[in-house]
């Protein structure tokens, strides 16, 4: 191990030392940005059918700029995830950037352009969801 990830692993250790096991009934605040993603999510997916371009660009503004959970709930889910934490993070990033592009397509009224920045961001949000949300939802709810 490098001197560098040796290093953030025990800023990382000491941070979340102490920090208790995450319960069902106490759910994560990165569960609240998610549910707002999604709703974002539908509602550009009703907007791009309807062509309802106002909403669209709207929805898109705020998945481009979602929310996220506070800091030492960033810091637990990333100790978890260790060497995958670049990959989960490339999902936002990605989902992000293809939100920024479905606003830009919204804001031109481009139908097949704002299709193809939608399907982009279903793409990376399945993509991470199908890499990391059984085992997360174990690790941190206990579900199986």
């Amino acid at each position: 191990m490098n001197p560098r990830t040796a290093l953030t692993a025990l800023a990382l250790a000491t941070l979340t030392a102490g920090a208790g096991a995450q319960s069902a009934a106490d759910p994560l605040a990165l569960r609240g940005v998610m549910q707002q993603m999604q709703a974002d999510t539908d509602a550009a997916a009703r907007g791009i059918h309807k062509q309802d371009w106002p909403t669209v660009a709207a929805h898109a503004g705020r998945l481009a700029r979602h929310a996220e959970p506070p800091v030492t709930e960033k810091v637990r889910i990333l100790s978890w995830l260790l060497t995958d934490a670049m990959t989960f993070r490339n999902y936002d990033v990605q989902v992000k950037a293809a939100a920024t592009d479905l606003q830009a397509a919204a804001q031109r009224q481009d139908a097949a352009a704002a299709a193809q920045a939608y399907a982009r961001v279903q793409q990376n949000c399945d993509g991470c969801h199908n890499s990391f949300r059984p085992k997360f939802l174990r690790h941190f709810y206990g579900t199986p």
